[in-house]
């Protein structure tokens, strides 16, 4: 945490008390809140701790491993693999500092026959909890921790245990929960096997979102309906009324029923049963751990005739699932959970009849404001069209596609026939709904993707916070400058004339963002698999955004691999490109990337150094790019440059090699960098863009580097590399250090040249 965010995080704390004064809230409120919140805290240290010594460390990434485990999670199963949770209960060979006990297991092809509760015998090719380290990106280590995996693995053997072995309690648990689950799964799948959106039906009534396609994620997620597709309080509070509704119904014709209990007790408990299977269903996910619990203070206030205090039904909630999850309190679906019930709490709070439609309408479009702060914080993303949206698809869902969705699965437990029609005529309206939430999100300027700092979502937060108490509506200025930090864009920090780059973290290909004042420029978009995973889409644009990028004023493919172009598609359908210089082109704003191609923006020169014209699109062909500040630092793009076209291009051009900053060709070969380049005027220093293994640079290219007395930084060891550059060259740690959590195994620093080597200028700090 900066300066910065300490200096945001104190004035949003003096706001907060000085709304509370004015309010006339007691201040022991607040200073029981402060003191949970560090509770929370040291939960998370404690728990962090015992999980750090139970992962699979960096050192055995690659090693084999066979034990004997237990499936205790629903599978996720494609055509090209299956993904599922096991729990360990004995290794059998392998490495004996191997103390994982749950694990991420990958199997490739898909693996249908393994369900939930199988236990069998494994063998593993371990990965260990972690992942790339990008600005703006997914922290996968994180997700491990909140999960509690302690890896993952790729299932190289597979051979089913027939012999008992007992099991903990949790671990049968677990197993039982979720074999029911993908059994009720199959059995919605027979009774109808030609849905439009058998993931979203999946979604809403297992809380399986697996299945969902990417176009209809999108659809919810740019919308501002994402909430809807996760089982919370909203859905778990419709199960509990339309059960505690049938209960009454059976009370009032059952005299057996009448003589054992009150309706209303009656009618609670059924509720709160319904309201947990309902949960259970969803596998016990934190925003339905939530609602059960605050739904199980209500039925007890009930029950025993007391008044129910809401705030205390949300504050017992909160105690319960930090002290039952505490790594929960990292996690987006905590904060937008509890968060949506507070805004409701505060909106309600004073009435003394019911809402009727009206208010609730206001409920959704506040609700929907009041989530953008969190929403643009954690995703980067923000939909002004969401109180629209939600206006429409909160009750379409909750009030008529749930109960027909539950009425079809429960019918298809008993008889899958019986549960086929319910099943048709919610995947019906889903598809209409469908239909106009996408052409919502179509509409321009109303769906905001971009990066906004820390200190602007809490003076944001702020600004929601004094919107919603009607005593400091009157400070309605106000309020409206403190929610104006939502909606400025960033100012670039760069000087004319000078360059900030950055070598994102994607794996084993390559993606360089190169930025000046005004422009920016992409060289490379990282991989795209068959699959469909896309390094544009997960990591090189939410890098752009992290930027405050929401354009491309022009992108450079060096050449048609994968590696290089896989990511591209994804890119641009994401961020607007001005132009595109690649070797093959294939549209009207695209031209082929050949030497002698030459531009300057805001006083930084740009050059294009080969491939001569004539040449294919092979990696020989690969372009080069140079660029050079104002201030005369230069630095040069590789590609991914091999054999004959790195002999042409050192022959061709003398200058190649002054340069500052040398970034070597992508899966360099032995035979890289051998040709006299780094015999004369040697880079400060040299990227490399490797995976978590450091594949993807020979070690002959390491030596070499080595020799020269070049220090080398390596994605796959620091995360995404970054540098600015006017008269000299300043370079940063890498990412993992930069973002230092307390999660992350290890944090390298970065590489300083051996002893006795002398470079050209130096290097700034690093």
């Amino acid at each position: 945490m900066t300066a910065s965010h300490v200096v945001a995080l104190a004035l949003t704390g003096l706001f907060i008390l000085a709304a509370a004064r004015h309010l006339k809230l007691p201040i022991r409120v607040f200073v029981a809140t402060a003191a949970g919140a560090l509770l929370a805290w040291a939960l998370v240290f404690v728990t962090a701790g015992t999980w750090l010594k139970q992962v699979v460390k960096p050192s055995l990434a690659g090693e084999e491993i066979v034990v004997s485990a237990t499936v205790t999670s629903l599978p996720e199963h494609l055509e090209h693999r299956s993904r599922f949770r096991i729990t360990v209960d004995a290794v059998l060979s392998g490495p004996e500092d191997v103390s994982a006990r749950d694990l991420l297991v990958t199997a490739y092809p898909g693996r249908p026959e393994i369900v939930a509760g199988t236990r069998a015998r494994m063998a593993l090719r371990l990965r260990p909890a972690a992942g790339r380290s990008n600005p703006g990106g997914f922290d996968r280590a994180g997700w491990y921790y909140r999960e509690g995996l302690h890896g993952s693995g790729t299932l190289l053997e597979w051979t089913p245990l027939k012999e008992a072995v007992p099991l903990s309690t949790t671990i049968r648990w677990r197993a039982r929960l979720h074999h029911g689950r993908g059994w009720l799964r199959d059995r919605m799948e027979r009774a109808a096997p030609s849905l439009n959106h058998p993931g979203l039906i999946q979604a809403l009534v297992i809380g399986d979102r697996q299945g969902m396609t990417s176009r209809e994620w999108q659809a919810f997620l740019r919308t501002g309906t994402n909430h809807l597709m996760a089982i919370s309080g909203l859905h778990v509070g419709l199960v509990a009324g339309f059960v505690g509704l049938l209960a009454g119904g059976l009370w009032s014709v059952s005299r057996a029923l009448q003589g054992v209990a009150r309706k209303a007790a009656f009618m609670a408990l059924a509720g709160l049963f319904g309201a947990v299977i309902y949960a259970a269903m969803a596998g016990f996910s934190i925003p339905t751990q939530r609602a059960v619990i605050m739904l199980g203070a209500f039925m007890a206030a009930l029950l025993w005739r007391r008044e129910a205090f809401a705030w205390r039904g949300l504050m017992l909630a909160a105690i319960a699932v930090v002290v039952w999850q505490p790594a929960s309190v990292l996690a987006p679906g905590f904060w937008f959970s509890f968060g949506a019930v507070t805004v409701i709490l505060l909106l309600l709070q004073g009435r003394t009849r019911r809402p009727g439609w009206r208010e609730a309408g206001t409920i959704q479009v506040m609700l929907a404001l009041a989530m953008l702060p969190l929403s643009l914080a954690w995703f980067q993303l923000g939909s002004w069209i969401a109180p629209v949206a939600n206006l429409v698809a909160v009750p379409v869902i909750s009030l008529l596609v749930l109960p027909v969705l539950l009425v079809g699965a429960g019918l298809s437990a008993l008889w899958t026939p019986l549960g086929a029609p319910f099943l048709y005529l919610g995947d019906g309206v889903l598809t209409m709904l469908l239909v106009l939430l996408e052409r919502l999100s179509a509409l321009p300027v109303l769906v905001d993707e971009r990066r906004v700092p820390l200190a602007a979502s809490l003076l944001g937060g702020l600004g929601v916070l004094l919107a919603l108490q009607p005593r400091l509506r009157l400070g309605a200025v106000w309020t409206l400058l403190v929610g104006l930090a939502l909606v400025l864009p960033l100012r670039p920090d760069i000087a004319e004339g000078a360059l900030r780059a950055q070598l994102l973290d994607v794996g084993n290909s390559q993606s360089v963002l190169l930025q000046t004042r005004g422009h920016a420029l992409l060289f490379d978009a990282g991989f795209g698999r068959d699959d469909g995973f896309s390094a544009g889409e997960q990591i090189v644009v939410p890098a752009l955004r992290a930027s405050g990028l929401r354009h491309l004023d022009r992108m450079i493919l060096s050449h048609e691999h994968a590696a290089h172009a896989g990511g591209a598609p994804a890119v641009r359908d994401a961020v607007p490109v001005t132009e595109v210089l690649r070797r093959r082109p294939e549209t009207h704003n695209e031209r082929q990337c050949r030497a002698g191609q030459q531009w300057e923006w805001d006083g930084v020169r740009f050059e294009v150094l080969h491939p001569p014209p004539g040449w294919n699109d092979q990696a020989s062909a690969s372009c080069v790019l140079a660029v050079e500040t104002a201030g005369g630092v230069r630095l040069v793009l590789t590609g991914g440059l091999s054999g004959l076209g790195e002999a042409i291009l050192m022959r061709r051009s003398a200058t190649i090699r002054e340069s500052d900053l040398l970034v070597v060709p992508r899966g360099a070969g032995a035979d890289s960098l051998s040709r006299g380049w780094l015999d004369d005027a040697r880079p400060q220093i040299a990227w490399a863009s490797t995976d978590g293994q450091r594949r993807g640079l020979a070690e002959s290219v390491r030596q070499r580097l080595v020799a020269a007395c070049i220090p080398l930084q390596e994605t796959g060891v620091q995360g995404a590399l970054r540098l600015e550059a006017d008269t000299e060259l300043r370079v940063t740690p890498g990412n993992r250090a930069q973002s230092r959590r307390l999660w992350h195994t290890t944090v390298p620093t970065t590489p300083i040249p051996r002893e006795g080597c002398q470079t050209g200028r130096s290097a700034g700090p690093p």
